[in-house]
């Protein structure tokens, strides 16, 4: 049997690679850097916000990607297991789609209204949009979840590594067409839209604490 994904296929827990992608796309995606984006952007011409956003989202991919290939490696050293990391990353990612679904969606138009009083430096590129408005907390534990449940399976690795590469893309163009997204209206959608799933993220969440728990026989499933 193939390791990786199987391993929760043995304990009746699985993710697909929907799962995956859905997960990467709440955590790492574009419905929440949207709107920080326009906030420390309003006001500046169309070739500093396209420039600040490819900035940010190569800046993020690179850090992503380093944790992906990186994280298996200093959790071995630190002998931390992949339970150990099932259980961590529930927790925030739980902590975050509590966040999320506890507080009211975002008024659209609102971005314009908290514009910075001044012209903002290029370094945006670096601190708000990469971190944290596009790589979370909560992106970076899902990161290091699923690529720690993978260690063994080159092709799961692979295929994990390529989803989040998709996910980057389409914060890219979203930055990229943020004017015209405001201008449609999609602002206000995508908060809403990111508020939905964050219940369904909030189930996930706790799915991967119980699954971590059977793993170590601290529960058992109902027969």
């Amino acid at each position: 049997m193939q390791r990786g994904f199987s391993e929760f296929r043995m304990k009746n827990f699985e993710l697909s690679w929907g799962d995956i992608f859905i997960l990467f796309f709440l955590t790492l995606g574009p419905l929440k850097a949207i709107l920080p984006f326009a906030r420390v952007t309003h006001g500046t011409d169309l070739a500093f916000q396209r420039t600040v956003a490819w900035r940010s989202t190569a800046i993020a991919t690179v850090i992503a990607l380093a944790v992906a290939l990186l994280a298996p490696l200093v959790l071995t050293n630190w002998h931390v297991s992949s339970q150990a990391v099932s259980i961590t990353a529930g927790i925030i990612l739980f902590s975050q789609a509590l966040r999320i679904v506890m507080q009211t969606p975002p008024v659209p138009g609102s971005a314009a209204s908290q514009a910075s009083p001044s012209p903002p430096s290029p370094a945006i590129a670096v601190f708000p949009v990469a971190i944290p408005a596009i790589l979370t907390a909560p992106g970076i534990a899902a990161i290091a979840v699923i690529i720690s449940l993978n260690k063994h399976d080159l092709a799961n690795e692979v295929m994990v590594i390529v989803l989040l590469l998709v996910v980057m893309v389409l914060n890219l163009l979203t930055l990229w067409n943020n004017e015209t997204i405001l201008k449609h209206g999609l602002a206000g959608i995508l908060p809403v839209v990111g508020w939905v799933l964050a219940v369904l993220q909030a189930a996930l969440a706790v799915q991967i604490i119980l699954h971590a728990l059977r793993v170590l026989e601290v529960m058992r499933w109902p027969a």
